[in-house]
Protein backbone atom coordinates (compact mmCIF):
# COMPACT_ATOMS: atom_id res chain seq x y z
CA UNK A 1 0.00 0.00 0.00
CA UNK A 2 1.39 3.57 -0.91
CA UNK A 3 0.70 6.47 1.36
CA UNK A 4 1.18 9.90 0.32
CA UNK A 5 2.49 12.99 2.75
CA UNK A 6 1.33 16.42 1.46
CA UNK A 7 3.45 18.87 3.69
CA UNK A 8 2.20 22.42 4.65
CA UNK A 9 3.50 25.87 3.73
CA UNK A 10 5.77 26.75 6.49
CA UNK A 11 8.40 29.72 6.80
CA UNK A 12 12.58 28.83 7.71
CA UNK A 13 11.09 30.28 11.48
CA UNK A 14 8.36 27.26 11.78
CA UNK A 15 11.05 24.50 10.88
CA UNK A 16 13.77 26.49 13.15
CA UNK A 17 11.50 26.51 15.95
CA UNK A 18 10.49 22.84 14.88
CA UNK A 19 14.64 21.84 15.06
CA UNK A 20 14.76 23.60 18.52
CA UNK A 21 12.50 20.57 20.39
CA UNK A 22 14.93 18.11 19.17
CA UNK A 23 11.93 16.22 17.78
CA UNK A 24 13.47 15.66 14.38
CA UNK A 25 16.68 14.80 15.35
CA UNK A 26 16.16 10.80 15.55
CA UNK A 27 13.74 10.79 12.67
CA UNK A 28 14.61 9.20 9.41
CA UNK A 29 12.56 11.58 7.27
CA UNK A 30 13.31 14.65 9.80
CA UNK A 31 9.65 14.58 11.31
CA UNK A 32 7.21 12.63 13.22
CA UNK A 33 3.48 13.11 12.05
CA UNK A 34 2.35 11.72 15.11
CA UNK A 35 4.47 14.43 17.18
CA UNK A 36 5.06 17.66 16.56
CA UNK A 37 5.97 17.54 13.02
CA UNK A 38 2.51 16.76 12.54
CA UNK A 39 1.63 20.85 12.11
CA UNK A 40 3.96 20.60 9.06
CA UNK A 41 1.84 17.80 7.44
CA UNK A 42 -0.97 19.05 5.54
CA UNK A 43 -2.38 15.24 4.45
CA UNK A 44 -1.73 11.65 4.13
CA UNK A 45 -3.41 10.01 1.75
CA UNK A 46 -3.50 6.82 2.41
CA UNK A 47 -2.28 4.62 5.59
CA UNK A 48 -1.41 6.74 8.27
CA UNK A 49 0.30 3.49 10.42
CA UNK A 50 2.71 3.58 6.87
CA UNK A 51 3.61 6.72 7.15
CA UNK A 52 4.30 6.32 11.42
CA UNK A 53 6.21 3.22 11.31
CA UNK A 54 4.25 0.34 11.45
CA UNK A 55 1.77 -0.23 8.31
CA UNK A 56 -1.16 -1.88 10.21
CA UNK A 57 -3.39 -2.49 7.20
CA UNK A 58 -0.78 -4.54 5.27
CA UNK A 59 0.39 -6.43 8.60
CA UNK A 60 -3.49 -7.64 8.75
CA UNK A 61 -3.70 -8.30 5.50
CA UNK A 62 -0.20 -10.57 5.46
CA UNK A 63 -1.48 -12.48 8.51
CA UNK A 64 -5.04 -13.49 7.16
CA UNK A 65 -3.36 -14.74 4.59
CA UNK A 66 -1.74 -17.16 7.12
CA UNK A 67 -5.45 -17.66 8.64
CA UNK A 68 -3.71 -15.44 11.71
CA UNK A 69 -6.97 -12.83 12.32
CA UNK A 70 -7.30 -10.08 15.11
CA UNK A 71 -10.22 -10.81 17.54
CA UNK A 72 -13.87 -9.63 15.95
CA UNK A 73 -14.14 -7.48 18.52
CA UNK A 74 -11.16 -5.19 18.21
Amino acid sequence: MTSRVRMAEYSDADIEGYVATGEPLDKAGGYAVQGLGGRLVAAVDGCLTNVIGLPLTTTRALLGRHGILPPSDV
